[in-house]
């Protein structure tokens, strides 16, 4: 038994289009950047999720949060240990007052509303 050429099941349904396909490619490329990694991020998450939505899959959009997570998660730790490292530079300039102070390896050059910190000797 045929099925003739002009039934409606001879012909496949076209897929509908990604619309989301382009976001996901926006979004891995931006997720290189070290300043653009946050707008990355976000970018690629709302590319995956239409995607799903849709019923496709966005492989640049999975590896564009994946790379992009990881260069915030260790931007945020570059940021946290910086600023406690400058903190506590600065409360031992405080603490000592202005001048040249050696504090085990550490020399502190302190100034009015400056310092300089050189490690080992």
């Amino acid at each position: 038994m045929s099925i003739p050429a002009d039934s409606p099941l001879a012909t496949a349904p076209s897929p509908t289009p990604d619309a989301y396909r382009t976001f996901g490619i926006v979004g891995f490329v931006l997720s290189f950047f070290v300043i653009l990694n946050l707008a990355g991020l976000a970018i690629s998450i709302i590319a995956l999720v239409g995607s799903r939505r849709q019923g496709h899959r966005n492989g640049l959009a999975l590896a564009g949060v994946v790379i992009a997570g990881v260069g915030v998660a260790v931007a945020l730790v570059i940021v946290f240990v910086l600023g406690a490292t400058l903190v506590d530079a600065g409360q031992t300039c405080a603490r000592l007052g202005e001048g040249v102070h050696t504090a085990g390896p550490e020399t502190y050059t302190c100034g009015p509303g400056s310092f300089y910190v050189r490690y080992g000797g």
